[in-house]
């Protein structure tokens, strides 16, 4: 073993911090997938309770489940994770699902289209995954 000389210790902590740095920046997907989502579950929760069309719902509800396969794979393809991603991000996902479902259960008591209520309840729903997101970005 070789006796490292403190200019050789600091160059190799720097470059660890450097390393340490590239890597949690490509580790922050999971925020990018949060906001992204989380905004389509908006739009999803307009669609639901603004469009009348059968049509462009099922074309809706077939974006929706390209957006989510699209995300999939892009995650798939990330290479780099902060530890403890899964256990921050899934509740922010049970969050976005469990306000959608009870959007749509008081949904279908309004009248037809009712903006005043639908636009508020899109907010609610993508609120927690957008949350997430910027709270992950800090992660």
């Amino acid at each position: 073993m070789t006796d490292m000389t403190p200019e050789a210790a600091r160059d190799a902590l720097a470059d660890a911090a450097r390393t340490s740095d590239r890597l949690r920046a490509r580790a922050r997907w999971a925020s990018t997938k949060l906001a992204v989502t989380g905004i389509g579950m908006g739009l999803l929760t307009l669609a639901v309770g603004l469009v009348r069309s059968d049509l462009v719902g099922f074309a809706v509800f077939g974006a929706w489940g390209m957006l989510i396969a699209a995300t999939a794979w892009w995650e798939r393809r990330r290479t780099a994770h902060l530890p403890g991603t899964q256990q921050r991000t899934s509740r922010y996902w049970a969050a976005s699902f469990a306000l959608y479902a009870v959007a749509i259960a008081c949904g279908v008591a309004r009248p037809e289209g009712d903006a005043g209520f639908w636009v508020p309840a899109a907010v609610v729903v993508a609120l927690p995954m957008v949350v997430g997101a910027v709270r992950e970005r800090r992660a």
